[in-house]
């Protein structure tokens, strides 16, 4: 539990030192390897296709058009769309410029969608900060399957920000 834990605080601060300082027993050595096999165990496969799914049916896509407008009052609504900097240590010098985020720190750039419980229904996270959202869902199969449905007569659409363009999807 305390691994689970110790990751998910480095996950939401990006910082060894606040969890170092709240358990005193944990050195960062620890907390590192904690993070590390937390993530590898959230990344296999097994645990990737079982729980982030974008919806691949109709009848899935449906149910979450629903839940959207119930709780939000959008129809047609499939997930909410966005791109999260989650920093990196400093990458070497011939490639750092592609991580070096407009937050000023070396990042990836990580694209993702929910739906309206918060489930994360796609990740995106190949590109460093350097890359623009809009650039990243221009290069995403989420896109490419967003215009497929939109040629077969399905309207649905992805809720985003200013950082990514109107599309009549």
């Amino acid at each position: 539990m305390l691994q689970v834990l110790s990751a998910l605080s480095f996950y939401a601060t990006g910082s060894y030192k606040r969890i170092v300082g709240m358990a005193k027993y944990l050195g960062q050595t620890t907390v590192s390897k904690c993070v590390k096999e937390v993530t590898d165990a959230l990344v296999t496969p097994a645990i990737l296709n079982t729980f982030i799914r974008f919806p691949s049916t109709r009848a899935d896509r449906d149910l979450i058009k629903s839940n959207f407008f119930a709780k939000y009052g959008f129809p047609g609504v499939i997930g909410c769309i966005d791109g999260s900097h989650f920093h990196i240590f400093t990458p070497s010098k011939e490639i750092e410029h592609l991580f070096y985020c407009r937050k000023h720190f070396h990042s990836l750039n990580v694209q993702m969608i929910c739906d309206s419980d918060c489930r994360i229904l796609n990740v995106n996270a190949k590109y460093g900060g350097a890359t623009h959202d809009a650039f990243i869902w221009e290069n995403s199969l989420a896109n490419n399957y967003m215009q497929e449905l939109h040629r077969n007569n399905e309207h649905v659409w992805l809720l985003g920000d200013s950082g990514y363009p109107q599309r009549p999807w």
